[in-house]
């Protein structure tokens, strides 16, 4: 069976129907194989398809603008040029002619070229919208190689070409952000009366991970994650590492403004009680309170009693003296009562002195454990509430569910299998395009960049 796969052009009154060969395939029908097109065929035919097109377009466009704005007068044609255009469908190599300016008045240049205007950028919209969303997901080479398996993409597509891509549009979203502040309460108490009656509170954790560090090698940076959970709406992450361009207040005020935050609006920030993770949370609304989690109150106490059982192998009594207290201190803590809890610690550290005299080899290091609570509760005792009452009225108490946004934010793309090392300001920008891909937001900015965009994704449409 031959088949031969044609182009039409649609005439007008001022050019005429033309018609072009796409492809002329031979098929088979005895095997099951052999039905239908193949991909690699599919590939060559939407490559060919692309090609005639996006030519067609651009001399269109190049002779629709070849006139004089002034006289209307066509101009005198000079010569040409190439550009490449870069497509989901390979790469399109185009002729842009370059016509002289016509002479009925002054301009700065003596020759112009429309296809410059058309042509602003060399990358397709959508192939810059598929790069940046499958680079988001997995890693570089991965993405290149899926985009290679599908499409009729360029063989020269590489893993760099795709992170330049990606850092590009991060860059431009970034540009779009708004500038960052100190202060972000807006109005008096008498305006947020005025407002209407809010759709529910705003929990927010945030906690921070660790990623590799390129440029001091077998380092690590922290990177800074958190989740935005409504009580009526979907939730939103949010990340970056701590440079001077991250504008970090900015970011997390746009997150929550974005889910529909009103001054009036009770907004609970839990975190683990680091300085940078104190000063992110302020000011951000009148209503908000901020709360150090629990999860990470029991991590340092369940690492007490742990050195806490090796001293019982060597010092029954003394052991079991510490565990009681550490009980102790996790009662009071749990209620709230950090004056009471900071006696336990000191009874704890006296604890600790008398085994300097045993066997037991890990003092050191469980004194030191000891001061290290100390002055965790000390910087954030203004941030431990009663936990106990908060949990019997089912409020939040832990950042557990951002554990899950660290893993997803930055486990799956950062570290595990992908042991690669980082720039802080790669990191920070590839952070930017894996939020908005897992928030569903990806597409609504190239929406705004490129108002006749229409990619949609089925993970688009789930978040919408």
């Amino acid at each position: 069976m031959k088949l031969k796969i044609q182009l039409v052009f649609s005439g007008d009154k001022n050019t005429p129907e033309a018609v072009e060969e796409i492809t002329l395939l031979e098929k088979g029908d005895g095997r099951l194989e052999d039905l239908g097109l193949t991909l690699e065929e599919s590939k060559e035919i939407l490559s060919n398809l692309q090609r005639r097109i996006v030519e067609r377009q651009a001399a269109a466009y190049a002779e629709n603008h070849r006139a004089c704005e002034h006289c209307g007068k066509a101009c005198r044609k000079k010569g040409f040029s190439s550009i490449c255009f870069r497509t989901l469908f390979g790469n399109v190599d185009l002729k842009s002619p370059r016509f002289y300016c016509c002479e009925c008045h002054e301009q700065e240049s003596k020759t112009f070229s429309p296809l410059t205007s058309l042509f602003c950028e060399h990358t397709a919209p959508e192939l810059l919208f598929l790069e940046t969303t499958w680079a988001s997901l997995v890693s570089y080479s991965m993405a290149v190689r899926m985009l290679k398996d599908v499409l009729p993409i360029h063989e020269k597509l590489n893993s760099a070409t795709v992170r330049n891509h990606l850092l590009k549009v991060a860059e431009r979203d970034e540009a779009d952000l708004g500038e960052e502040q100190i202060f972000f309460i807006d109005g008096c108490p008498r305006d947020w009366e005025q407002l209407s009656q809010p759709a529910g509170p705003i929990t927010v954790g945030i906690d921070g991970a660790y990623v590799r560090d390129r440029e001091d090698r077998g380092d690590h940076f922290e990177v800074i994650v958190g989740k935005s959970v409504p009580r009526d709406g979907p939730s939103k992450y949010f990340g970056f590492v701590q440079c001077p361009e991250a504008k970090p207040r900015r970011r997390l005020f746009d997150v929550l403004t974005s889910q529909g935050m009103q001054m009036n609006q009770q907004v609970t920030f839990l975190s683990d009680g680091g300085d940078n993770v104190r000063d992110l949370q302020l000011y951000m609304n009148p209503q908000s309170e901020h709360l150090l989690d629990w999860f990470h109150v029991t991590m340092r106490l369940t690492v007490l009693l742990q050195y806490a059982k090796g001293v019982v192998k060597v010092d029954t009594e003394a052991g079991a003296k510490i565990q009681e207290t550490i009980e102790r201190l996790k009662w009071y803590l749990w209620h709230g009562n950090v004056c009471e809890a900071l006696h336990e610690i000191q009874d704890l550290e006296w604890c600790a002195e008398d085994l300097e005299s045993t066997t037991y080899p890990k003092v050191r290091k469980l004194k030191q454990a000891v001061r290290e609570l100390q002055t965790y509760v000390e910087n954030n005792g203004q941030l431990i509430p009663n936990y106990g009452e908060r949990w019997r009225h089912g409020e939040a108490i832990s950042t557990a569910f951002v554990e899950s946004s660290v893993n997803a934010v930055v486990n799956k793309r950062f570290r595990k299998k992908q042991q690669m090392q980082w720039s802080k300001r790669g990191a920070h920008l590839l952070l930017q395009t894996r939020t908005r891909v897992l928030n569903g937001e990806l597409r609504s900015r190239f929406q705004e960049w490129y108002p006749n965009f229409t990619v949609e994704t089925p993970d688009d449409q789930k978040a919408a």
